[in-house]
Protein backbone atom coordinates (compact mmCIF):
# COMPACT_ATOMS: atom_id res chain seq x y z
CA UNK A 1 0.00 0.00 0.00
CA UNK A 2 1.35 3.14 -0.72
CA UNK A 3 2.68 5.74 2.05
CA UNK A 4 -0.13 8.53 3.13
CA UNK A 5 1.14 11.89 3.94
CA UNK A 6 0.58 13.61 6.96
CA UNK A 7 1.36 16.98 5.96
CA UNK A 8 -1.70 18.87 6.02
CA UNK A 9 -2.55 22.13 4.54
CA UNK A 10 -3.97 25.20 6.89
CA UNK A 11 -5.99 28.27 6.10
CA UNK A 12 -3.41 31.33 6.34
CA UNK A 13 -5.80 32.89 8.87
CA UNK A 14 -8.43 30.86 11.12
CA UNK A 15 -10.96 33.48 11.97
CA UNK A 16 -11.11 36.84 9.50
CA UNK A 17 -12.52 38.40 11.95
CA UNK A 18 -9.23 38.95 13.80
CA UNK A 19 -7.61 39.75 10.29
CA UNK A 20 -6.19 43.44 10.22
CA UNK A 21 -4.23 43.25 6.96
CA UNK A 22 -4.08 41.29 3.39
CA UNK A 23 -1.53 40.80 1.30
CA UNK A 24 -3.32 41.27 -2.29
CA UNK A 25 -2.40 40.39 -5.69
CA UNK A 26 -4.34 42.44 -8.57
CA UNK A 27 -4.92 39.78 -11.45
CA UNK A 28 -6.40 41.14 -15.05
CA UNK A 29 -6.47 39.22 -18.14
CA UNK A 30 -6.87 39.89 -22.31
CA UNK A 31 -7.53 37.37 -24.67
CA UNK A 32 -5.39 39.37 -27.13
CA UNK A 33 -2.41 41.64 -27.05
CA UNK A 34 -2.15 42.82 -30.49
CA UNK A 35 -4.00 45.84 -29.94
CA UNK A 36 -2.61 48.47 -28.30
CA UNK A 37 -5.95 50.00 -27.37
CA UNK A 38 -6.65 46.18 -25.35
CA UNK A 39 -3.49 46.26 -23.77
CA UNK A 40 -4.43 49.51 -22.27
CA UNK A 41 -7.78 48.12 -20.81
CA UNK A 42 -5.19 45.69 -19.05
CA UNK A 43 -4.15 48.74 -17.07
CA UNK A 44 -7.90 49.87 -16.34
CA UNK A 45 -8.66 46.42 -14.92
CA UNK A 46 -5.37 46.93 -12.34
CA UNK A 47 -6.58 50.46 -11.63
CA UNK A 48 -10.67 49.43 -10.67
CA UNK A 49 -9.08 46.84 -8.33
CA UNK A 50 -6.44 49.37 -6.88
CA UNK A 51 -9.45 52.16 -6.42
CA UNK A 52 -11.49 49.58 -4.62
CA UNK A 53 -8.73 48.35 -2.22
CA UNK A 54 -8.23 52.17 -1.33
CA UNK A 55 -12.33 52.40 -0.63
CA UNK A 56 -11.86 49.48 1.34
CA UNK A 57 -8.62 51.18 3.11
CA UNK A 58 -11.09 53.89 3.96
CA UNK A 59 -13.42 52.50 5.96
CA UNK A 60 -10.59 51.67 8.50
CA UNK A 61 -12.16 47.63 9.42
CA UNK A 62 -8.95 46.23 6.93
CA UNK A 63 -5.61 46.93 5.54
CA UNK A 64 -5.03 45.82 2.27
CA UNK A 65 -1.65 45.81 0.73
CA UNK A 66 -0.55 45.64 -2.67
CA UNK A 67 1.96 42.98 -2.80
CA UNK A 68 2.33 42.45 -7.02
CA UNK A 69 0.05 42.73 -10.30
CA UNK A 70 -0.21 39.83 -12.52
CA UNK A 71 -1.55 40.05 -16.17
CA UNK A 72 -1.90 37.44 -18.94
CA UNK A 73 -2.20 39.17 -22.92
CA UNK A 74 -3.86 36.96 -25.50
CA UNK A 75 -5.12 34.42 -22.86
CA UNK A 76 -8.26 32.20 -23.13
CA UNK A 77 -10.19 32.65 -19.87
CA UNK A 78 -11.76 29.14 -20.91
CA UNK A 79 -8.75 27.72 -19.35
CA UNK A 80 -5.94 28.01 -16.49
CA UNK A 81 -3.20 26.98 -18.25
CA UNK A 82 -1.90 30.87 -17.97
CA UNK A 83 1.75 31.92 -17.16
CA UNK A 84 1.13 35.07 -15.18
CA UNK A 85 -2.42 33.11 -13.16
CA UNK A 86 0.11 29.97 -12.34
CA UNK A 87 2.40 32.60 -11.16
CA UNK A 88 -0.32 34.07 -8.61
CA UNK A 89 -1.01 30.67 -7.24
CA UNK A 90 3.03 30.04 -6.49
CA UNK A 91 2.95 33.30 -4.85
CA UNK A 92 0.11 32.33 -2.56
CA UNK A 93 1.01 28.47 -2.20
CA UNK A 94 4.29 30.29 -0.61
CA UNK A 95 2.17 32.32 1.35
CA UNK A 96 2.82 36.06 -0.07
CA UNK A 97 -0.47 36.29 -1.40
CA UNK A 98 -3.51 35.98 0.85
CA UNK A 99 -6.12 38.30 -1.10
CA UNK A 100 -7.02 38.20 -5.27
CA UNK A 101 -8.67 41.18 -6.51
CA UNK A 102 -10.39 41.22 -10.63
CA UNK A 103 -12.30 43.63 -12.24
CA UNK A 104 -14.68 41.40 -12.90
CA UNK A 105 -15.29 37.25 -12.88
CA UNK A 106 -15.27 36.97 -16.39
CA UNK A 107 -11.24 37.97 -16.34
CA UNK A 108 -10.66 35.71 -13.62
CA UNK A 109 -11.94 32.84 -16.35
CA UNK A 110 -14.51 31.74 -18.29
CA UNK A 111 -14.41 27.76 -17.31
CA UNK A 112 -17.31 27.87 -15.22
CA UNK A 113 -16.49 24.51 -13.09
CA UNK A 114 -12.92 25.55 -12.91
CA UNK A 115 -13.49 29.07 -11.58
CA UNK A 116 -16.13 27.73 -9.15
CA UNK A 117 -13.46 25.55 -8.08
CA UNK A 118 -11.08 28.12 -6.99
CA UNK A 119 -13.68 30.25 -5.67
CA UNK A 120 -15.54 27.79 -3.39
CA UNK A 121 -12.63 25.26 -2.83
CA UNK A 122 -9.29 26.17 -3.49
CA UNK A 123 -8.91 29.94 -2.26
CA UNK A 124 -10.95 28.66 1.31
CA UNK A 125 -8.43 25.90 1.73
CA UNK A 126 -5.52 28.20 1.62
CA UNK A 127 -7.12 30.76 3.71
CA UNK A 128 -7.54 33.34 0.22
CA UNK A 129 -10.02 36.45 0.26
CA UNK A 130 -11.33 36.34 -3.28
CA UNK A 131 -12.69 39.79 -4.34
CA UNK A 132 -14.48 40.20 -7.87
CA UNK A 133 -15.22 44.25 -8.04
CA UNK A 134 -18.25 44.89 -10.88
CA UNK A 135 -19.65 41.89 -9.60
CA UNK A 136 -19.69 42.38 -5.76
CA UNK A 137 -17.96 39.23 -4.70
CA UNK A 138 -16.36 39.27 -1.81
CA UNK A 139 -15.45 36.03 -0.02
CA UNK A 140 -14.28 37.93 2.87
CA UNK A 141 -17.70 38.92 3.73
CA UNK A 142 -20.19 36.37 4.56
CA UNK A 143 -22.82 36.84 0.81
CA UNK A 144 -26.44 35.79 1.12
CA UNK A 145 -28.09 32.66 -1.05
CA UNK A 146 -28.95 35.27 -3.71
CA UNK A 147 -25.22 36.74 -4.04
CA UNK A 148 -24.26 33.26 -3.93
CA UNK A 149 -26.55 32.50 -6.68
CA UNK A 150 -26.33 35.37 -8.77
CA UNK A 151 -22.31 34.54 -8.68
CA UNK A 152 -22.97 30.91 -9.99
CA UNK A 153 -25.41 32.57 -12.90
CA UNK A 154 -22.49 34.86 -13.46
CA UNK A 155 -19.43 32.18 -14.16
CA UNK A 156 -22.14 29.53 -15.80
CA UNK A 157 -23.08 32.56 -18.50
CA UNK A 158 -19.24 33.05 -18.66
CA UNK A 159 -19.30 29.85 -19.52
CA UNK A 160 -21.37 29.61 -22.05
CA UNK A 161 -20.18 32.90 -23.47
CA UNK A 162 -16.80 31.29 -24.21
CA UNK A 163 -18.20 27.69 -25.60
CA UNK A 164 -20.23 30.03 -27.84
CA UNK A 165 -17.57 32.47 -29.03
CA UNK A 166 -15.32 29.35 -29.82
CA UNK A 167 -17.85 27.70 -32.28
CA UNK A 168 -18.37 30.75 -34.26
CA UNK A 169 -14.65 31.60 -34.03
CA UNK A 170 -14.39 28.10 -35.49
CA UNK A 171 -16.45 28.40 -38.30
CA UNK A 172 -15.57 31.63 -39.13
CA UNK A 173 -11.66 30.96 -39.28
CA UNK A 174 -13.38 28.08 -41.97
CA UNK A 175 -14.89 29.93 -44.08
CA UNK A 176 -12.16 32.43 -44.12
CA UNK A 177 -9.62 29.37 -45.61
CA UNK A 178 -12.32 28.52 -47.75
CA UNK A 179 -12.38 31.95 -49.44
CA UNK A 180 -8.02 31.16 -49.56
CA UNK A 181 -7.07 33.87 -47.01
CA UNK A 182 -3.87 32.95 -45.32
CA UNK A 183 -5.30 32.70 -41.60
CA UNK A 184 -1.69 31.15 -39.80
CA UNK A 185 0.64 33.52 -37.78
CA UNK A 186 4.06 34.53 -39.70
CA UNK A 187 4.46 34.01 -43.50
CA UNK A 188 6.15 31.02 -44.83
CA UNK A 189 9.93 32.10 -45.85
CA UNK A 190 9.48 33.10 -49.15
CA UNK A 191 6.29 34.89 -48.47
CA UNK A 192 4.79 38.58 -46.98
CA UNK A 193 1.41 38.12 -46.40
CA UNK A 194 -1.21 41.23 -47.13
CA UNK A 195 -4.68 42.11 -46.95
CA UNK A 196 -6.48 42.33 -50.51
CA UNK A 197 -9.77 43.65 -49.01
CA UNK A 198 -11.02 41.28 -46.91
CA UNK A 199 -8.71 38.64 -47.62
CA UNK A 200 -4.72 37.97 -46.18
CA UNK A 201 -3.14 36.78 -48.86
CA UNK A 202 0.44 35.43 -49.47
CA UNK A 203 2.63 37.67 -51.90
CA UNK A 204 6.30 36.84 -52.79
CA UNK A 205 9.02 38.61 -50.92
CA UNK A 206 11.39 39.98 -53.35
CA UNK A 207 14.03 39.80 -50.39
CA UNK A 208 13.73 35.50 -50.11
CA UNK A 209 11.92 34.17 -52.82
CA UNK A 210 15.20 34.09 -55.08
CA UNK A 211 16.77 31.79 -52.16
CA UNK A 212 13.81 30.00 -51.92
CA UNK A 213 13.82 28.83 -56.16
CA UNK A 214 17.71 28.67 -55.42
CA UNK A 215 17.09 25.88 -52.24
CA UNK A 216 14.77 23.95 -54.86
CA UNK A 217 17.31 24.58 -57.90
CA UNK A 218 19.95 23.12 -55.66
CA UNK A 219 18.56 20.52 -54.13
CA UNK A 220 17.32 18.87 -57.79
CA UNK A 221 20.91 19.26 -58.51
CA UNK A 222 22.48 17.32 -55.52
CA UNK A 223 19.65 15.55 -54.36
CA UNK A 224 21.21 16.13 -50.71
CA UNK A 225 18.63 18.38 -47.70
CA UNK A 226 22.52 18.87 -45.96
CA UNK A 227 24.34 20.21 -49.07
CA UNK A 228 22.04 22.85 -49.60
CA UNK A 229 22.49 24.15 -45.71
CA UNK A 230 25.96 23.98 -46.51
CA UNK A 231 25.08 26.42 -48.88
CA UNK A 232 23.30 28.25 -47.41
CA UNK A 233 25.62 28.61 -44.36
CA UNK A 234 28.38 29.39 -46.85
CA UNK A 235 26.93 32.46 -48.13
CA UNK A 236 25.83 33.93 -44.57
CA UNK A 237 21.96 33.53 -45.07
CA UNK A 238 19.89 33.84 -42.04
CA UNK A 239 17.52 31.12 -41.76
CA UNK A 240 13.76 31.89 -41.37
CA UNK A 241 13.83 32.19 -37.79
CA UNK A 242 16.51 35.17 -37.51
CA UNK A 243 15.15 36.75 -40.55
CA UNK A 244 11.58 36.63 -39.42
CA UNK A 245 12.85 38.62 -36.12
CA UNK A 246 15.51 40.84 -38.18
CA UNK A 247 14.19 41.12 -41.37
CA UNK A 248 17.91 40.71 -42.73
CA UNK A 249 18.35 38.26 -45.15
CA UNK A 250 22.23 37.41 -44.94
CA UNK A 251 23.97 37.32 -41.71
CA UNK A 252 25.26 40.64 -39.71
CA UNK A 253 28.03 40.98 -37.32
CA UNK A 254 26.36 43.68 -35.06
CA UNK A 255 23.72 39.72 -34.66
CA UNK A 256 26.20 37.91 -32.16
CA UNK A 257 26.55 34.71 -33.24
CA UNK A 258 25.50 33.19 -36.67
CA UNK A 259 22.73 30.63 -36.01
CA UNK A 260 22.93 29.00 -39.82
CA UNK A 261 20.39 26.36 -41.57
CA UNK A 262 20.31 22.63 -41.37
CA UNK A 263 18.95 20.09 -43.36
CA UNK A 264 15.65 20.17 -41.15
CA UNK A 265 14.55 23.28 -42.36
CA UNK A 266 15.38 23.00 -45.92
CA UNK A 267 13.39 19.82 -45.87
CA UNK A 268 10.37 21.94 -44.72
CA UNK A 269 10.65 24.46 -47.52
CA UNK A 270 11.19 21.71 -50.59
CA UNK A 271 8.02 19.75 -48.82
CA UNK A 272 5.77 22.56 -48.57
CA UNK A 273 3.11 23.16 -51.67
CA UNK A 274 2.75 26.67 -50.90
CA UNK A 275 5.56 27.85 -53.00
CA UNK A 276 2.97 26.19 -55.90
CA UNK A 277 0.36 28.70 -55.13
CA UNK A 278 -1.31 25.86 -53.45
CA UNK A 279 -2.32 26.76 -49.62
CA UNK A 280 -3.37 23.92 -47.27
CA UNK A 281 -4.96 24.80 -43.84
CA UNK A 282 -6.80 22.97 -40.96
CA UNK A 283 -3.99 20.33 -40.59
CA UNK A 284 -4.12 20.90 -37.20
CA UNK A 285 -6.36 22.52 -34.41
CA UNK A 286 -6.09 23.03 -30.52
CA UNK A 287 -8.90 23.17 -27.91
CA UNK A 288 -9.53 25.86 -25.45
CA UNK A 289 -9.26 23.78 -22.36
CA UNK A 290 -5.23 22.86 -23.56
CA UNK A 291 -3.87 24.94 -25.91
CA UNK A 292 -0.98 23.13 -25.93
CA UNK A 293 -1.98 19.87 -27.29
CA UNK A 294 -2.54 20.00 -31.04
CA UNK A 295 -5.23 18.21 -32.25
CA UNK A 296 -3.96 16.37 -36.27
CA UNK A 297 -6.85 15.98 -38.38
CA UNK A 298 -7.48 13.46 -40.99
CA UNK A 299 -6.58 14.26 -44.51
CA UNK A 300 -10.16 14.76 -45.71
CA UNK A 301 -10.47 17.43 -43.04
CA UNK A 302 -8.08 19.54 -44.70
CA UNK A 303 -8.95 22.91 -46.45
CA UNK A 304 -7.16 22.82 -49.72
CA UNK A 305 -7.21 25.90 -52.19
CA UNK A 306 -5.70 26.02 -55.38
CA UNK A 307 -4.26 29.01 -57.10
CA UNK A 308 -4.58 30.86 -53.72
CA UNK A 309 -1.36 32.94 -54.27
CA UNK A 310 1.04 33.99 -56.82
CA UNK A 311 3.60 30.93 -57.05
CA UNK A 312 7.28 31.03 -55.99
CA UNK A 313 8.18 27.65 -57.79
CA UNK A 314 7.08 26.25 -61.05
CA UNK A 315 4.36 22.94 -60.75
CA UNK A 316 7.19 21.30 -62.78
CA UNK A 317 10.14 22.32 -60.39
CA UNK A 318 8.35 20.97 -57.32
CA UNK A 319 7.30 17.72 -58.92
CA UNK A 320 11.35 17.27 -60.13
CA UNK A 321 11.75 18.17 -55.94
CA UNK A 322 9.64 15.57 -55.43
CA UNK A 323 11.01 12.66 -57.01
CA UNK A 324 14.58 13.42 -55.67
CA UNK A 325 12.95 13.52 -52.37
CA UNK A 326 11.08 9.51 -53.26
CA UNK A 327 15.05 8.61 -54.40
CA UNK A 328 15.86 9.79 -50.98
CA UNK A 329 13.48 7.90 -49.32
CA UNK A 330 14.10 4.72 -50.92
CA UNK A 331 17.96 5.11 -50.54
CA UNK A 332 17.84 5.29 -47.41
CA UNK A 333 14.98 2.51 -46.75
CA UNK A 334 17.59 0.31 -48.29
CA UNK A 335 20.78 0.81 -46.37
CA UNK A 336 21.40 -0.92 -43.21
CA UNK A 337 21.45 0.76 -40.09
CA UNK A 338 24.30 1.03 -38.32
CA UNK A 339 22.79 -0.74 -35.35
CA UNK A 340 21.60 -3.30 -37.67
CA UNK A 341 22.35 -6.74 -35.32
CA UNK A 342 22.60 -5.32 -32.44
CA UNK A 343 19.31 -4.71 -31.11
CA UNK A 344 18.60 -2.29 -27.94
CA UNK A 345 18.51 -4.43 -25.08
CA UNK A 346 15.75 -4.26 -22.30
CA UNK A 347 16.93 -1.26 -19.72
CA UNK A 348 16.94 -3.64 -16.66
CA UNK A 349 17.80 -0.84 -14.02
CA UNK A 350 15.12 2.13 -15.49
CA UNK A 351 13.10 1.36 -12.18
CA UNK A 352 16.14 1.61 -9.64
CA UNK A 353 18.72 4.11 -10.92
CA UNK A 354 18.87 7.91 -9.32
CA UNK A 355 21.59 10.71 -9.14
CA UNK A 356 22.54 11.02 -5.73
CA UNK A 357 23.52 14.31 -6.24
CA UNK A 358 19.76 15.79 -7.47
CA UNK A 359 17.58 12.67 -7.07
CA UNK A 360 16.92 12.63 -11.10
CA UNK A 361 16.07 9.55 -12.79
CA UNK A 362 19.33 8.59 -14.17
CA UNK A 363 19.17 8.40 -18.23
CA UNK A 364 20.04 5.19 -20.59
CA UNK A 365 22.44 6.29 -23.40
CA UNK A 366 22.62 3.29 -25.94
CA UNK A 367 24.70 3.18 -28.64
CA UNK A 368 26.92 0.37 -31.13
CA UNK A 369 30.17 0.53 -30.79
CA UNK A 370 32.16 -0.70 -34.21
CA UNK A 371 35.37 -1.92 -33.43
CA UNK A 372 39.29 -2.16 -35.95
CA UNK A 373 37.90 -5.89 -37.48
CA UNK A 374 34.23 -4.87 -38.21
CA UNK A 375 32.92 -6.64 -34.81
CA UNK A 376 30.14 -4.44 -33.35
CA UNK A 377 28.31 -4.33 -29.94
CA UNK A 378 26.08 -2.54 -28.22
CA UNK A 379 27.26 -0.43 -25.28
CA UNK A 380 24.65 1.09 -22.72
CA UNK A 381 25.87 3.74 -20.01
CA UNK A 382 23.54 6.06 -17.57
CA UNK A 383 24.12 9.57 -16.94
CA UNK A 384 22.19 12.63 -15.47
CA UNK A 385 20.60 14.61 -17.41
CA UNK A 386 20.59 17.55 -15.23
CA UNK A 387 24.83 17.04 -14.26
CA UNK A 388 27.01 19.44 -15.57
CA UNK A 389 24.10 21.69 -16.44
CA UNK A 390 25.23 25.52 -16.06
CA UNK A 391 21.58 25.90 -15.67
CA UNK A 392 21.05 23.51 -12.95
CA UNK A 393 22.71 24.52 -9.63
CA UNK A 394 21.37 21.06 -8.36
CA UNK A 395 23.89 18.98 -9.98
CA UNK A 396 26.51 21.21 -10.92
CA UNK A 397 28.81 18.09 -11.53
CA UNK A 398 28.93 15.32 -14.74
CA UNK A 399 27.63 12.25 -13.05
CA UNK A 400 27.75 9.02 -15.44
CA UNK A 401 28.44 5.46 -15.22
CA UNK A 402 28.49 2.52 -17.71
CA UNK A 403 26.39 -0.54 -17.12
CA UNK A 404 29.64 -2.81 -17.60
CA UNK A 405 31.12 -0.34 -14.34
CA UNK A 406 27.86 -0.69 -12.29
CA UNK A 407 27.18 -4.56 -12.66
CA UNK A 408 31.01 -4.82 -11.40
CA UNK A 409 30.12 -3.05 -8.41
CA UNK A 410 26.50 -4.54 -7.78
CA UNK A 411 27.12 -8.44 -7.92
CA UNK A 412 29.75 -8.55 -5.30
CA UNK A 413 27.79 -6.02 -3.10
CA UNK A 414 24.66 -8.12 -3.96
CA UNK A 415 26.59 -11.51 -3.05
CA UNK A 416 28.08 -10.28 0.03
CA UNK A 417 24.37 -8.83 1.19
CA UNK A 418 22.80 -11.90 0.82
CA UNK A 419 25.34 -14.57 1.42
CA UNK A 420 23.42 -15.93 4.58
CA UNK A 421 20.93 -17.16 2.16
CA UNK A 422 22.83 -17.95 -0.86
CA UNK A 423 24.44 -21.07 0.51
CA UNK A 424 20.70 -22.62 0.88
CA UNK A 425 18.33 -21.11 -1.95
CA UNK A 426 16.58 -23.93 -2.45
CA UNK A 427 15.80 -24.40 1.09
CA UNK A 428 14.55 -20.99 0.88
CA UNK A 429 12.38 -21.30 -2.20
CA UNK A 430 10.26 -24.86 -0.53
CA UNK A 431 10.05 -22.61 3.12
CA UNK A 432 7.91 -20.04 1.01
CA UNK A 433 6.57 -22.00 -1.48
CA UNK A 434 5.32 -23.93 1.98
CA UNK A 435 4.15 -20.95 3.43
CA UNK A 436 2.74 -19.36 0.63
CA UNK A 437 0.26 -22.61 0.28
CA UNK A 438 -0.98 -22.72 3.82
CA UNK A 439 -1.75 -19.49 3.97
CA UNK A 440 -4.10 -19.75 0.73
CA UNK A 441 -5.20 -22.60 1.80
CA UNK A 442 -6.77 -21.23 5.01
CA UNK A 443 -7.96 -17.84 3.03
CA UNK A 444 -9.62 -20.57 0.53
CA UNK A 445 -11.49 -21.99 3.30
CA UNK A 446 -12.50 -19.27 4.52
CA UNK A 447 -14.30 -17.83 1.42
CA UNK A 448 -16.12 -21.22 0.61
CA UNK A 449 -17.35 -21.23 3.91
CA UNK A 450 -18.47 -17.70 4.09
CA UNK A 451 -20.48 -18.94 0.45
CA UNK A 452 -22.11 -22.22 1.85
CA UNK A 453 -23.78 -19.46 4.67
CA UNK A 454 -24.99 -17.14 1.75
CA UNK A 455 -26.41 -19.52 -0.15
CA UNK A 456 -27.98 -21.36 3.35
CA UNK A 457 -29.49 -17.83 4.21
CA UNK A 458 -30.55 -16.96 0.51
CA UNK A 459 -31.96 -20.95 0.70
CA UNK A 460 -33.88 -20.13 4.43
CA UNK A 461 -35.16 -16.85 2.92
CA UNK A 462 -36.74 -18.18 -0.09
CA UNK A 463 -38.45 -21.14 2.50
CA UNK A 464 -39.34 -18.13 4.98
CA UNK A 465 -41.08 -16.16 2.03
CA UNK A 466 -43.40 -19.49 1.40
CA UNK A 467 -44.60 -19.77 4.93
CA UNK A 468 -45.44 -15.96 4.63
CA UNK A 469 -47.73 -16.66 1.38
CA UNK A 470 -48.99 -19.59 2.68
CA UNK A 471 -50.46 -17.81 5.86
CA UNK A 472 -47.92 -20.21 8.04
CA UNK A 473 -46.19 -17.27 9.28
CA UNK A 474 -47.74 -13.79 10.06
CA UNK A 475 -46.27 -10.79 8.21
CA UNK A 476 -45.13 -8.81 11.29
CA UNK A 477 -42.92 -12.00 11.75
CA UNK A 478 -41.98 -12.08 7.99
CA UNK A 479 -40.81 -8.41 8.14
CA UNK A 480 -38.57 -8.28 11.45
CA UNK A 481 -36.88 -11.81 9.59
CA UNK A 482 -36.02 -9.92 6.35
CA UNK A 483 -34.74 -6.67 8.23
CA UNK A 484 -32.15 -9.26 10.63
CA UNK A 485 -31.76 -11.37 6.67
CA UNK A 486 -30.90 -7.83 5.45
CA UNK A 487 -27.98 -7.04 7.48
CA UNK A 488 -26.76 -10.90 7.67
CA UNK A 489 -26.14 -10.97 3.86
CA UNK A 490 -24.72 -7.63 3.89
CA UNK A 491 -22.04 -9.16 6.10
CA UNK A 492 -21.40 -12.50 4.78
CA UNK A 493 -21.28 -10.19 1.40
CA UNK A 494 -18.48 -7.55 3.10
CA UNK A 495 -16.70 -10.99 4.87
CA UNK A 496 -16.37 -12.54 1.57
CA UNK A 497 -15.35 -9.14 -0.31
CA UNK A 498 -12.67 -8.74 2.62
CA UNK A 499 -11.50 -12.17 2.02
CA UNK A 500 -11.12 -11.76 -1.95
CA UNK A 501 -9.16 -8.90 -1.43
CA UNK A 502 -6.62 -10.83 1.35
CA UNK A 503 -6.60 -13.74 -1.63
CA UNK A 504 -5.54 -10.78 -4.18
CA UNK A 505 -3.03 -9.39 -2.31
CA UNK A 506 -1.41 -12.69 -1.82
CA UNK A 507 -0.86 -14.10 -5.01
CA UNK A 508 0.94 -10.33 -5.03
CA UNK A 509 2.87 -11.50 -2.18
CA UNK A 510 3.23 -14.60 -3.58
CA UNK A 511 4.99 -13.50 -6.96
CA UNK A 512 6.98 -10.86 -4.98
CA UNK A 513 8.26 -13.47 -3.19
CA UNK A 514 9.40 -16.40 -5.44
CA UNK A 515 10.43 -12.90 -7.41
CA UNK A 516 13.02 -12.75 -4.75
CA UNK A 517 14.00 -16.53 -4.52
CA UNK A 518 14.35 -17.19 -8.46
CA UNK A 519 16.89 -14.17 -7.97
CA UNK A 520 18.98 -15.24 -5.69
CA UNK A 521 19.09 -18.69 -7.61
CA UNK A 522 20.51 -16.62 -10.57
CA UNK A 523 22.63 -15.02 -8.72
CA UNK A 524 24.02 -17.84 -7.02
CA UNK A 525 24.93 -19.31 -10.02
CA UNK A 526 26.14 -16.63 -12.60
CA UNK A 527 27.49 -13.14 -13.29
CA UNK A 528 24.36 -11.54 -15.42
CA UNK A 529 21.36 -9.36 -13.79
CA UNK A 530 18.30 -9.55 -15.03
CA UNK A 531 15.46 -6.74 -14.35
CA UNK A 532 13.25 -9.25 -12.45
CA UNK A 533 16.04 -9.58 -10.14
CA UNK A 534 17.21 -6.42 -9.52
CA UNK A 535 13.61 -5.75 -9.14
CA UNK A 536 13.13 -7.76 -6.74
CA UNK A 537 16.43 -7.60 -4.70
CA UNK A 538 17.22 -3.65 -4.77
CA UNK A 539 14.44 -0.66 -3.85
CA UNK A 540 16.88 2.26 -5.16
CA UNK A 541 20.51 2.77 -6.36
CA UNK A 542 21.35 6.23 -6.44
CA UNK A 543 24.94 7.17 -8.35
CA UNK A 544 27.26 9.81 -7.53
CA UNK A 545 30.44 11.37 -9.42
CA UNK A 546 33.39 9.25 -9.86
CA UNK A 547 31.26 6.11 -10.48
CA UNK A 548 30.07 5.55 -6.42
CA UNK A 549 27.00 4.13 -5.60
CA UNK A 550 24.57 3.36 -2.75
CA UNK A 551 22.40 0.87 -2.36
CA UNK A 552 18.99 0.23 -0.90
CA UNK A 553 17.71 -3.23 -0.78
CA UNK A 554 14.85 -4.17 -1.26
CA UNK A 555 14.07 -7.26 0.91
CA UNK A 556 12.83 -7.24 4.47
CA UNK A 557 13.51 -8.85 7.39
CA UNK A 558 9.76 -10.69 7.14
CA UNK A 559 10.51 -12.11 3.45
CA UNK A 560 13.38 -14.18 4.82
CA UNK A 561 12.63 -15.41 8.38
CA UNK A 562 11.17 -18.70 7.01
CA UNK A 563 15.16 -19.22 6.17
CA UNK A 564 16.42 -18.24 9.42
CA UNK A 565 13.40 -20.40 11.56
CA UNK A 566 14.07 -23.51 9.29
CA UNK A 567 17.63 -22.99 9.01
Amino acid sequence: MGRVSKRTSAPAVADKKTRTCYKAGIYARLSSDQDRKKNESVEVQVKIAEKHIEELNREGTERIEIIDRYTDLGKTGSNFERDEFQRLMQDIRLGDIDCVVVKDLSRFGRNYLEAGNYIEKIFPFLGVRFIAVADGLDTGHRGSDTKQMATEIKNLVNDMYAKDFSVKAKQHLKQRRQEGSYVGGPPPYGYKAAWDKKIRKLTPDENTAGIVKHIFRLFIETGSFTAVADDLNRKKCNPPSVYKKTGKVFFDPEQGEYKGWDKGSVERIVKSETYTGKLVQGRTSITARDEKNRIHKAEEEWVVKENAHEPVIDAAVFAEAAKVRERLHERTKSHDHPTKGCPIGENIFDSVLYCGVCGRKMTRHSYVKTYADGRKARLDGYFCLNGGQTKVESCPASNRISKAELVDILLPLLRMEFSVYLGKPKQYTEVVKEQLRTAGTVVDTKIKKAERETSSAKEEERTKYVEYREGIIPQSEYVAYKMRQEGRLKDLSRQREELEAERKNLNTVSGKYLAAARALLRLKSGRELTREMVESLIQKIYVYPGKRIEVEFAYTNELLEGVLING
